[in-house]
């Protein structure tokens, strides 16, 4: 379960920014590893991560960018009956298309 100070640094990296390059890749790895998982077996993976984390808001960025990104996918998941799939995540889909363009 996620304490109040948990849900504040979650918000705070969900918030729109110019990642790192190692927030970018936590969230990557995460969606890798969330492909094909249910609500379940997403929100056991968020646990799991809450777990080793400890205090979030002394955790790197990369951690909080990956707690947040489980956070949102459980959160997504919640309402989708079907496994996830970053080809069908909006979220996913226009960062992409804004990172594309910004590297046009």
């Amino acid at each position: 379960m996620m304490t109040e100070e948990t849900e504040t640094a979650v918000e705070a990296a969900l918030e729109p920014h110019e990642p790192s390059a190692g927030e970018v890749e936590a969230r990557n790895r995460v969606r890798e590893e969330a492909t094909g998982m249910t609500h379940h077996q997403a929100a056991a993976a968020l646990e799991r991560l809450l777990e080793v984390t400890g205090d979030v808001a002394e955790a790197e960025a990369s951690d909080r960018a990956a707690l947040a990104e489980w956070h949102r996918i459980t959160h997504l998941l919640a309402g989708h009956s079907g496994p996830y799939t970053p080809d069908a995540d909006p979220y996913a889909q226009g960062q992409l298309t804004a990172r594309q363009r910004r590297h046009r």
